[in-house]
């Protein structure tokens, strides 16, 4: 199966692929965004071009385990794909965000994203 991570942002998403019959797991180029339409377009695109099976959406949760603002963000932007017809699953991104420093941490976050998806 292919997956594509997202750790969806309301102006930058991070994102990831992977391919579980390979165990390949590598970060894509952030995507940089204005709206959750230009967003699903990005996705469209990366769907289409990498032939992937299934979205994989963080799904940001409190350290109490209860869902606040962001993942109503989350579920917002999965509504679309659904009604794209794209598949997708939720995985608990908590504590999946790396330190900040020279990298991309929003593609970083991704791909741990993906990590807890595919184990």
């Amino acid at each position: 199966m292919k997956y594509l991570g997202l750790d969806v942002g309301t102006k930058r998403t991070g994102v990831a692929f992977a391919d579980s019959d390979d165990d390949i797991l590598f970060s894509l180029e952030t995507i940089h965004h204005g709206s959750d339409e230009e967003l699903l377009d990005a996705v469209k695109v990366i769907f289409e071009d990498k032939q992937v099976d299934e979205a994989v959406l963080g799904l940001p949760r409190l350290p109490s385990g209860e869902e606040g603002l962001q993942a109503d963000l989350v579920r917002n932007f999965a509504q679309l794909l659904t009604d794209e017809g794209i598949p997708h699953s939720f995985v608990d991104e908590r504590y999946t965000t790396p330190p900040k420093g020279d990298i991309d941490t929003d593609a970083a976050a991704a791909c741990q994203i993906l990590a807890i998806k595919i184990g």
